[in-house]
């Protein structure tokens, strides 16, 4: 296929490649006949650092959910604030029948991963391949939680140490079903410093340097 190189990722960029830390999902799964099924979410979320997992929900019954529990892994592909991108997003999301591709209705690629068996989605900038750790079915809800054992970007979207591009990736964020087809983006930065000089502020910066000390 054609298309943005691809870059894998080594594990100490992975934390910094999922980012902000709540992002707007295509998920890609199998079920027990290997046939790929992916669906569109809006609460998928970096759950934890080093290691890095990610965790997303899905309605209990629906084919990602089913092939979960049938002992799929997972892949994150994390799409663009783009309105084609978003529109394919919302196709993606409709509830086809189980072994229709909806990849495939959406106009999109199927790129297969470097180590789990659903693919990655060649047009998305970013992608982050799960084990599944540990799932809870909660008030018709599946929450599923997963290790990532491999990343991946393209190659224009993250700089020399692995930081993001915002401007290239453009990460998206979706509204919720009370406002329907409404996306935010998630791309706009700006840093800010913390306004109180209490200890606490010298714990916290000697926590977070500890935890990414050899990253």
């Amino acid at each position: 296929m054609t298309g943005p190189k691809k870059l894998d990722q080594p594990p100490k960029y992975w934390d910094r490649l999922f980012a902000p830390s709540s992002c707007l999902a295509m998920i890609t799964t199998v079920d027990t006949q290997g046939r790929v099924n992916a669906a569109s979410y809006g609460t998928c979320t970096r759950v934890h650092h080093e290691p890095v997992f990610i965790a997303f929900t899905a309605n209990v019954g629906a084919d990602n959910a089913n092939n979960i529990l049938a002992g799929s892994d997972f892949v994150v592909n994390l799409p663009r604030w783009e309105r084609e991108s978003l529109e394919k997003v919302r196709v993606v999301g409709l509830p086809f029948a189980p072994g229709v591709s909806e990849i495939a209705k959406a106009g999109l690629t199927a790129l297969p991963s470097t180590i789990v068996k659903p693919p990655r989605i060649a047009e998305c900038p970013r992608h982050f391949e799960c084990k599944v750790e540990w799932t809870k079915e909660w008030s018709q809800r599946l929450m599923v939680v997963g290790r990532v054992v491999a990343a991946s970007v393209d190659a224009d979207c993250v700089d020399a140490e692995g930081y993001v591009l915002w401007d290239k990736v453009k990460s998206a964020h979706y509204c919720g079903a009370p406002y329907g087809g409404q996306f935010v983006a998630a791309y706009d930065k700006v840093a800010v410093d913390v306004p109180y000089e209490g200890p606490e502020v010298e714990a916290f910066i000697a926590r977070e340097r500890a935890m990414f000390k050899d990253h």
